[in-house]
């Protein structure tokens, strides 16, 4: 009974590093695909548009309200 948790244990922690390692390798491909600024006197300003031929939407949403 031991060995098969203990079997099912390693199944979950290959499984749990496996997708943590692919998980930090997209966003280390990610952040290097496309970087977008839009600095004025220091401060960030929004993006409202950008040109482009693809057909693409994006939405975000703003949390820092107070600053």
């Amino acid at each position: 009974m031991k060995e098969d948790r203990k079997k099912k244990w390693m199944k979950y922690v290959v499984v749990t590093l496996t997708l943590a390692i692919a998980l930090a390798g997209s966003f280390k491909y990610v952040s290097g695909f496309a970087t977008v600024s839009s600095n004025v006197n220091g401060r960030e300003l929004p993006i409202y548009c950008v040109e482009t031929d693809e057909k693409k939407v994006a939405l975000s949403f703003d949390a820092a309200w107070a600053a």
